[in-house]
Formats: C-alpha cells, sequence, structure tokens
C-alpha cells in the first residue's frame, strides 16, 4: 500500500461520525472520572447510581437494559456498590431468584454530593455551544441511535 494511499485511508477513518462520538466521549470521560474519583465512585458505576436514583426498586434486569448494559456486567458493577454500601438488594418474596436494588442512606447522600458536580460538568461542556446548537446535537444523537439501535 502506498504511503499516499495509507494517509487518506487514515484521515477517512479518522473523519468518521464514530471516530468523532468516540474522542468526545473519551474526553469527557477522562474529566468525569476527575471529578469522581474523590467519591469513590466510577463512571461505569454512576450510570447505574443515576439509573437508580430515576427509578429505586428496580431489578438487576431493568437496570442492566435502562443504563444500556449487559446484565453480568451490571451484575459486576452491582457487586462493587453494594460493598461500598451504597446500594442494597432486597430478594423478592415472590422469586428468590429475583431481587430489587435500592440506595442506601449513604448511597442517597453520596447521590446528592455528585449531582451538582454532574450538572456542572455538563454545563462546562457545553458551554461552547447555543441551545439552539445543544438542541440540534441532541436531536440528532438520538435520531441516530434510534437508526441503529
Amino acid at each position: 500500500m502506498t504511503t499516499k494511499r495509507r494517509s487518506t485511508m487514515k484521515n477517512n477513518l479518522l473523519n468518521t461520525i464514530g471516530f468523532y462520538i468516540s474522542r468526545t466521549q473519551a474526553k469527557m470521560q477522562y474529566h468525569f472520572l476527575q471529578k469522581l474519583k474523590p467519591y469513590g465512585v466510577t463512571p461505569e458505576q454512576w450510570v447505574l447510581y443515576a439509573s437508580l436514583s430515576e427509578e429505586e426498586g428496580i431489578s438487576l434486569t431493568e437496570l442492566a437494559k435502562v443504563s444500556l448494559r449487559d446484565k453480568p456486567y451490571t451484575t459486576r458493577l452491582v457487586d462493587k456498590l453494594e460493598e461500598k454500601g451504597l446500594i442494597l438488594r432486597i430478594k423478592s418474596n415472590d422469586d428468590k431468584r429475583s431481587s430489587s436494588i435500592f440506595l442506601t442512606r449513604d448511597g442517597a447522600k453520596l447521590k446528592e454530593k455528585i449531582i451538582p458536580i454532574i450538572a456542572e460538568l455538563n454545563q462546562w461542556s457545553l458551554v461552547a455551544m447555543s441551545e439552539e446548537e445543544i438542541g440540534l446535537l441532541k436531536f440528532l444523537l438520538n435520531k441516530m441511535y434510534d437508526h441503529i439501535k
């Protein structure tokens, strides 16, 4: 393969929507991790945490679904959060294989500390865009998501 062809192929790969989304997500993840590090919560755990903040008492299967994770990975994240005393699993009386997941008191307190930090980080990441651009970005990303799901 010639140098010119490799260069053109490389430029084409770096000019894909997937690359732009991945690059942006990686930078946001890095900043997110830095903000969450003092609280001992990873961005992956925060996704579950945030999902539970919206609806407590859901099953592991439902939590995996709303957080867009597979069930084995979700189980490992839930195990870590449970070890930290931030969430609690309560076995179902009807189905012993199923349990409902709740935030503990410590989990709820930590959530209240983290939410303003997340809001500030989100605000900071969007400061270079107008409200119209933010709305358009959300619309286009949702349109793309709906198409590829």
